[in-house]
């Protein structure tokens, strides 16, 4: 861990009774009992919607033979689930509220492990989503190797004057590969590859069905063909930051886990069934929980 990198300044004085870390989109607080099961957190799950929270919770909770779930109260940005030592939360949808997520997830964690480096570390995080595919076929898992900006450079962030600061958007390969490893003779189809993350859904991610238009077919094509020709294998909106941020503290194993839901080299609009969309949706889970209980077991 990267400590010199951590807010020690706010986040031990929440540690030694200064004052009181309020996890406002959460709906709790470091002085919640309710955090005190918690404490044993060994993993923390973050997809987009609160449906698919609901369901993950379910699934680990049955695999663990029907553990205890505990909800949090607010679920009006996010939905948050806790079950053998597993916490899951929704991030809804793109990099601004991806980002509220992760960073108050991460404070979570630090108050949860009384501030100890070593057992921070040794929680593994994951973003399981959907993503658009570059080359690869509807039905397809990614575990990403890098999350790239749509310039395929690193995440970063602007402050006006202040400059640009830019951050680190690798994903540890050792996690990527114990994951490919717990998946083996699945029938599940897992690739590697870069992911980009866009701020934005139809303008950045050069699709011509939004309401706005701004490439044409030519611009599009020859876009997604340089992505594809340097490694990127699907394309979605939180991964770069979630990287990034997990990287800027020092974690040792992340990852990013994301059904393809189509091939955007062959359209823009996804015309999978819904049955095909559910067993897509449910191949990325069954990837997160094949590792998960390798990892936990």
């Amino acid at each position: 861990m990267k400590r010199e990198n951590i807010n020690t300044e706010f986040l031990d004085g929440v540690l030694n009774g200064s004052h009181e870390d309020f996890y406002y989109h959460f709906g709790t607080s470091s002085s919640d009992p309710m955090l005190k099961p918690l404490r044993e957190v060994r993993a923390v799950i973050m997809a987009g919607s609160g449906e698919r929270i609901n369901e993950f919770a379910r699934t680990w909770s049955d695999l663990n033979g029907g553990s205890e779930i505990i909800a949090f109260p607010k679920e009006d940005r996010f939905v948050t689930r806790y079950t053998a030592g597993v916490l899951f939360a929704s991030h809804g949808m793109g990099m601004p509220s991806a980002s509220i997520a992760v960073q108050e997830m991460m404070r979570m964690v630090y108050f949860l492990k009384s501030g100890n480096l070593d057992a921070i570390d040794e929680v593994f995080w994951a973003r399981v989503g959907t993503s658009g595919g570059v080359g690869h076929r509807a039905g397809t898992v990614v575990v990403s190797t890098e999350g790239v900006m749509p310039d395929l450079k690193p995440y970063r962030l602007m402050q006006g004057a202040r400059g640009t600061y830019w951050f680190d958007g690798t994903f540890p390969a050792a996690t990527r590969e114990a994951i490919l490893r717990a998946n083996e003779g699945t029938g599940i189809p897992v690739v590697t590859g870069r992911t980009i993350a866009t701020h934005e859904f139809f303008l950045e991610q050069f699709r011509l069905d939004g309401a706005i238009r701004l490439e044409t077919a030519e611009s599009k094509q020859e876009f997604l063909e340089w992505c594809h020709e340097n490694d990127v294998a699907n394309i979605e909106m939180e991964g770069a930051m979630l990287a990034a941020y997990l990287n800027w503290w020092g974690f040792a194993s992340f990852a990013m886990i994301c059904t393809v839901l189509l091939d955007r080299l062959e359209g823009d609009q996804v015309t999978s069934s819904p049955q095909q969309l559910h067993q897509f949706s449910a191949d990325s889970g069954t990837v997160l929980f094949n590792y998960l209980s390798a990892l936990l077991s």
